[in-house]
């Protein structure tokens, strides 16, 4: 048996908190792999009682990983003198030991600590990564300290069941005449009573309750209702946002409205007037026959922190704990089609761009054999690529998939709009921004062709905003809160579900 072989056995046999130990090097080199020549020293740790000194080589721990796991890992970095220098790093590697991908940062050559790190997703089949420093060059020598290592960052720690009914969830808000759980931000514009809009009129208001369903209100005493608008009675424990708890001075203003909603079901009779998602099968042979026939399908998601699930209460550990779009969608499939074969991968990376998306795509995407792709781009990526740019992209992501994967379908995802308070109308570049994202949807339409379709969330996003607010529906200026994630579930199981 091999060395590496025997490591790797060692490795899956052991806890990964054990990594964590030893981080700040205060147990010398315990749990550290090294070449070239380094040492422990105690004269100019970061923190503590010592660090390590890298004269030439590198230092790393070896530590197990699950492919599409989000990886993040920092340390403290100082070079003796100006001009020594070196990077951290973070390889990934298969059972079989054969290196997959490896990420580099630079370190400043700074003789004062510099923070240091990665942040990056183990590409498909990955089985272990070493996480560490190397120090380029001959001269002089360059000291690390201080350590945190994430193999699985963002991830739920804690598996909780939905609080809610997803086959409630999965109906089409569109055509159903009730209306479970949708979210209202209660809002109060210069000191009046906090208001919200509902999608539909109601009929019948069935439960208006906290967002963590565990606090219910009541007409009259909580709350009024006039039309479709939720009013806030004074005194009532309900949760609401004051206009001026909103940044509206400064250009890009954040927010966090995540929990801060009342969630409403409503019994409905008023229709639908907006963008209605379409059956879309027939430029989907290969999916609709493998779905028909029981046969297994291969979903892979690969995107950025929207198709990773970020802000929505599943992903994020909170009640009611829903599932991600891509989730609500595959199983939707599977119980639609009663097909238990239904398999899905989510390679979302939060903060990823486009570019990055074409880079690795074969990476990513390939070894997992896909029948069935969700390209989930753009949120990241208006700020600085025009549609045009966005399309190239977008394309070679394709043409490297079809190489290992000749009948692969994909499903192109035009993103919902940012909420439109976000970027002032004085901003010079208001108009940059928000024409690329608009015009990535009107690229990604005009892509459609036998195994290519589009689901258009901005056209549905931009209408959901003219009846309510932008608020009611997002977490944050660029994530969907679970109202809105369902509906990117709902219209993307529309494109195979007749």
């Amino acid at each position: 048996m091999s060395s590496r072989s025997l490591l790797l056995i060692l490795l899956l046999g052991i806890p990964a908190a054990t990594f964590a130990q030893n981080l700040d090097f205060e147990q010398g080199l315990a749990g550290w792999h090294t070449t070239g020549k380094v040492s422990i020293t105690k004269t100019d740790q970061h923190k503590g009682n010592a660090c390590a000194k890298i004269e030439s080589g590198s230092i790393y721990k070896t530590i197990p990983v699950n492919q599409l796991a989000v990886v993040q890992f920092d340390a403290y970095v100082k070079s003796e003198k100006k001009g020594v220098r070196a990077y951290s790093f973070v390889r990934f590697y298969n059972a079989k030991h054969r290196q997959l991908l490896e990420f580099k940062s630079k370190v400043p050559d700074s003789t004062g600590y510099q923070q240091t790190g990665n942040y990056v997703e183990s590409p498909a089949l990955s089985s272990y990564m070493e996480i560490g420093i190397e120090k380029e060059g001959s001269a002089g020598a360059v000291y690390a300290d201080d350590f945190t290592i994430d193999p699985d960052a963002g991830s739920p720690k804690t598996k909780h069941l939905p609080l809610v009914d997803l086959d409630q969830y999965m109906k089409p808000f569109w055509r159903s005449d009730t209306i479970y759980n949708e979210t209202v931000l209660l809002y109060s514009k210069n000191g009046s009573h906090a208001a919200g809009e509902l999608l539909y009129q109601p009929d019948r208001i069935l439960s208006v309750t906290s967002f963590d369903l565990k606090n219910a209100y009541n007409e009259g005493k909580d709350y009024s209702r006039s039309g479709n608008v939720i009013v806030r009675a004074a005194g009532s424990s309900m949760p609401f946002r004051a206009d001026t708890s909103f940044d509206t001075k400064k250009d890009l203003a954040w927010f966090n409205t995540e929990s801060e909603w009342v969630v409403v079901t409503y019994a409905h009779h008023d229709a639908w007037s907006g963008p209605v998602p379409a059956y879309k099968g027939d430029q989907m042979p290969h999916s609709i026959a493998k779905l028909r026939a029981k046969k297994p399908l291969t979903i892979v998601a690969y995107g950025m922190s929207i198709t990773r699930g970020m802000d929505v209460s599943g992903y994020d550990t909170i009640p009611p704990y829903m599932p991600t779009y891509v989730d609500l969608f595959a199983r939707q499939l599977g119980k639609i089609y009663n097909n238990h074969n239904v398999k899905l991968y989510n390679a979302g990376l939060p903060g990823s761009r486009v570019d990055w998306g074409a880079q690795y795509a074969d990476k990513y995407v390939n070894p997992l054999k896909p029948d069935l792709v969700i390209l989930d781009f753009g949120m990241n990526d208006f700020w600085s690529f025009t549609p045009e740019q966005f399309k190239g992209y977008i394309e070679t992501m394709m043409r490297k998939i079809r190489v290992s994967n000749p009948d692969v379908e994909f499903i192109l995802l035009s993103n919902m709009k940012f909420d439109p308070d976000y970027v002032l109308d004085s901003d010079q570049y208001k108009a940059f921004y928000t024409g690329n994202l608009k015009g990535y949807n009107q690229i990604l339409q005009a892509m459609q062709t036998k195994g290519v379709v589009n689901a258009d969330m901005y056209a549905i996003s931009s209408y959901i905003y003219d009846q309510k607010k932008a608020k009611d529906c997002i977490a944050n200026p660029l994530h969907p809160n679970d109202y809105l994630a369902r509906c990117y579930a709902q219209a993307l199981s529309a494109l195979l579900i007749k």
